[in-house]
């Protein structure tokens, strides 16, 4: 196998790979990813896997510690970014809908209130694929205004009325930058909306003392328990 493919491969774990932002292959992360073939283990009951179960309860709490999350947070490990924006905004979609009286999950989505979803014009790919694939739709949203590093504009932002989901952006792909959160989070809430925080670049800020200010998740606990962050 080897023979017959690698002179096809790419050098992604590199240091001078440029194209995609691609995870490095480290020893440690290799080890580990054996042990994980070896094991065979489906993570899903406790009663049946509770040594891999706890390794993810444990890892998604020091995660949540570093980055100060708010007391209950808790989440799931999925293998990259656009699933991650499948299952949140899932889970927003039947939340906003379940605020005007529908119940997505047992009546479906025909008939179904539309929801307007809010992202900025430099939106990251994955999260219109998803929107595509929940059944939000690519072409419907509302797309707000951003400056010259791609962060939403929050005097440009829309009036809106529920059910409604906004999607914020910690991490601009080209140039890093971060959404202005601090207003147009408290504003969205306000306005009876969901936030969505796609937090696959710059989510790491939070654990930085320098940099925590980008991403104001001590702040969230004030805003409502519903502001799910893609990491």
């Amino acid at each position: 196998m080897d023979e017959l493919v690698r002179p096809a491969t790419m050098a992604m774990a590199g240091r001078r790979f440029f194209g995609w932002v691609i995870g490095g292959a480290h020893p440690v992360a290799i080890a580990a990813d054996w042990l994980t073939s070896a094991w065979d283990q489906n993570t899903c009951v406790a009663e049946a896997t509770p040594g891999s179960v706890m390794i993810e309860a444990t890892a998604l709490r020091w995660i949540i510690e570093a980055a100060g999350l708010p007391k209950g947070t808790w989440g799931a490990f999925v293998t990259g970014t656009t699933t991650a924006h499948m299952a949140t905004l899932s889970a927003a979609c039947s939340s906003v809908r379940a605020d005007v009286g529908w119940d997505a999950v047992h009546d479906g989505l025909i008939g179904a209130p539309p929801v307007t979803v809010v992202v900025g014009a430099e939106a990251h790919p994955s999260l219109l694929k998803a929107l595509g694939v929940v059944g939000l739709g690519r072409n419907r949203v509302v797309k707000v205004p951003v400056d010259g590093q791609g962060r939403m504009r929050r005097d440009a932002f829309p009036r809106l009325d529920p059910p409604a989901i906004v999607c914020v952006q910690a991490g601009n792909v080209n140039t890093g930058a971060f959404d202005p959160m601090a207003g147009i989070i408290p504003t969205a809430k306000e306005m009876g909306a969901w936030v969505h925080v796609d937090g696959a670049f710059g989510f790491w800020a939070a654990v930085s003392p320098a940099l925590a200010t980008w991403l104001p998740v001590r702040s969230w606990p004030t805003l409502g328990p519903r502001t799910p962050t893609n990491i």
